[in-house]
């Protein structure tokens, strides 16, 4: 067989990939009994939902590397949580110089679902698509050909390199190579314990003008048949052991950027265990680029399994857009409900110290879980609620994973104190002097008042919306009701600390009239209530000027960490009147209901409801949505608002358990 030549070799090198960022993402239990690189399934909850966090971390950050290098990516969003697999598209997509898009037949059950229309759909929009064979319907008969997972394909030579496997069977292989052209040539190969190697691009890479092999697993009887292929087509050849196969380093794909400079993208696990002298006998302009992908490669797959390379003629001559959504979140935000006070504990637990009104203290959360069940009910019977604490949780994990609350109404039970900076002005004509004094005024200004509080958020999830999706439900929810809650809603920052933990406010003011510390009393008041500080707190007004230097300059001063927060209120339509808290001189904010952004910019809307392959990949919009009836949910989704009608995916209308011609409730997550 004679050579392609380098440079044509090189034309089929992908310039362009498509990734999938993972939803749900763990070691799927349906592959593990053939995927020996994959690891077991995390224990807990709480476990996986960590492992979710850092996968979607992962991916962002390869997208970032290869956005760096010029390298052009299309990412989709995982629509399904329960196909744990989707970060690895190349096994049910492949696309070919020729024109030709192919979809294939998947060995499990629920990888079948990481085949979507949509991104087809993407593809012939924005590349020149000729022909879709579609394959997977001899799934029905057991025959199966996972993508280029089972089939390395060598473009310019018009070859498939194919490890024969449950996840590649002769026949399927053979029908494959039929349809697009390509000549297979079939091995079988094993590890050390004779297991089947269940994906060839695990053991091989084949480049333009080089490959990695893992030769020694292959079977002593086919081995010659493929090392001389690989030499006839001008291959300079890579040795690897299966040592480093298990690192992936055979894992790994060739890509040109926008000007041509190629790369060879593999794991920083890969490239780890590649010698100095392996990687020096690959081609000297080939650079090497290592992505860290630890957690990703613990469902057994890599960097190449998450690229499906697009081998196809863009229809445009500018780079392509990042295709919209049609849903991109995998939180939904709730009130609380019975069941809910293991994972409040432990949300509680994790954002001590520092939330006071979220002690992690199992009685003070029960009461609060059922305080607010029973301010609920009060609401839905047009009551006023005393409290409503709401979750945020992960659908893939179903995790707790953040909280906010809203106090009905301050003052009720309990009186609520503030300080009031003012200016008071002292003359003497005798001495001609005359002086303006800044003083703390003991008040109730904000009895009467709404408040929001507790807003926690793991810091795994801080990312996206979810922290705004936290943030903007109460003031969603408050408009929603504005008929049962004040017109008036309040906030409290937390106050600035130094760097060795202390309050300079606390301990000029505080800590000569109660016998704790700051962050004893602020705990101290979140469980036992506020009556200590009408019994124990100066009645008389306070001269700033008396305080120590280091206690004025922080009145009114937010710590380091709550200054976004601030500014976050500013922008929603708070504002700060020199009203401060007692204990660490932290500004309060306070704002009216219906004049707050989320509200004004909220309004009702039809549900129409479309499958996401229906969606039109245009015009679409994040919102905050949630329900008008019970029980309330909200999330932000990617919708087409028409008017009075919203047109949502069939994933977020079951999110929200809304149907065709509900009305649902949206506004804006970002302005």
């Amino acid at each position: 067989m004679s050579a392609i030549h380098h440079s044509h070799a090189r034309s089929n090198t992908p310039q362009h990939i498509l990734m999938v960022r993972p939803l749900g993402f763990r070691p799927n239990e349906q592959t593990a009994h053939d995927n020996t690189f994959q690891q077991s399934l995390p224990l807990t909850p709480a476990d996986q939902a960590s492992l979710g966090a850092r996968a979607v971390a992962e991916f962002d950050a390869m997208v970032k590397v290869l956005n760096a290098n010029d390298i052009a990516v299309s990412v989709f969003d995982a629509i399904d949580q329960n196909t744990p697999d989707a970060v690895f598209p190349n096994n049910w997509l492949s696309t070919h110089p020729s024109g030709m898009l192919v979809t294939y037949p998947m060995y499990c059950e629920n990888r079948r679902a990481e085949r979507r229309i949509d991104i087809v759909n993407y593809l012939k929009s924005n590349f020149h698509v000729t022909q879709h064979v579609d394959l997977s319907g001899y799934e029905k008969k057991g025959l199966i050909a996972e993508g280029t997972g089972a089939m390395v394909i060598d473009h310019a030579n018009k070859l498939a390199y194919v490890c024969l496997s449950q996840r590649a069977n002769l026949q399927a292989i053979e029908k494959a190579c039929s349809a697009i052209g390509v000549t297979p040539v079939c091995f079988n190969a094993f590890n050390e314990q004779g297991v089947p190697v269940y994906h060839t691009n695990v053991m091989m890479s084949v480049g333009s003008d080089f490959a990695i092999i893992a030769s020694d697993m292959i079977s002593p009887k086919d081995r010659p048949s493929v090392l001389s292929t690989l030499e006839e087509t001008g291959k300079t050849l890579l040795h690897i052991k299966e040592a480093q196969v298990n690192a992936f380093a055979g894992n790994c794909l060739e890509l040109l950027n926008c000007r041509n400079e190629r790369f060879l993208v593999l794991s920083s696990t890969a490239f780890a265990s590649l010698s100095e002298q392996q990687r020096a006998s690959l081609p000297a302009d080939l650079t090497l680029l290592p992505i860290s992908v630890p957690t990703i490669e613990m469902a057994g797959g890599s960097v190449r399994c998450m690229m499906a390379g697009i081998h196809l003629a863009s229809k445009t001559a500018v780079a392509l857009q990042q295709p919209p959504q049609a849903d991109t979140n995998a939180a939904r935000i709730r009130l609380v409900r019975e069941g809910d006070l293991d994972s409040l504990l432990a949300l509680a637990k994790a954002a001590s110290p520092g939330m006071t009104t979220f002690p992690p203290d199992p009685v003070t959360l029960d009461a609060k879980l059922k305080r607010s069940l029973v301010s609920e009910q009060k609401l839905y019977h047009g009551q006023r609620p005393d409290y409503l604490l709401f979750v945020l949780e992960d659908l893939s994990s179903n995790t707790l994973i953040g909280t906010s609350a809203i106090f009905g109404e301050l003052g009720k039970e309990e009186s609520f104190y503030s300080y009031k900076r003012e200016q008071v002005t002292q003359r003497n004509h005798a001495l001609n002097a005359h002086y303006t004094h800044d003083v703390l005024h003991l008040s109730h200004h904000y009895e009467g008042y709404a408040e929001v509080a507790s807003l926690y958020l793991l810091p795994q999830y801080r990312q996206q919306y979810n922290g705004k999706l936290l943030t903007k439900v109460r003031y969603l929810f408050m408009g929603l009701h504005k008929h049962v809650f004040p017109e008036k809603v309040m906030a409290d920052l937390r106050g600035y600390v130094d760097k060795n933990g202390q309050s300079p406010f606390w301990d000029a003011v505080g800590s000569h009239f109660f016998p704790m510390s700051y962050v004893e009393a602020d705990l101290y008041g979140a469980v036992n209530g506020n009556q200590f500080i009408a019994d124990l707190m100066p009645k008389l007004p306070l001269y700033v000027n008396m305080l120590p230097r280091s206690a004025q300059q922080v009145i009114g001063k937010p710590h380091d960490e709550g200054k976004p927060a601030m500014a976050l209120l500013e922008k929603e339509g708070f504002r700060f009147t020199h009203y401060i808290d007692i204990f660490d001189g932290a500004p309060s904010m306070e704002a009216d209901i219906a004049q707050l952004n989320t509200v004004q910019r909220s309004q009702r809307a039809t549900v129409k409801i479309e499958h996401p392959s229906r969606i039109h990949l245009t015009n679409l919009q994040e919102k905050l949505v949630a329900t008008l009836t019970t029980p309330f949910y909200a999330m932000v989704a990617s919708v087409r608002a028409d008017g009075d009608i919203v047109v949502v995916s069939q994933q977020t209308a079951q999110v929200l358990g809304v149907m065709d011609g509900e009305c649902i409730l949206l506004s804006d997550i970002v302005y």
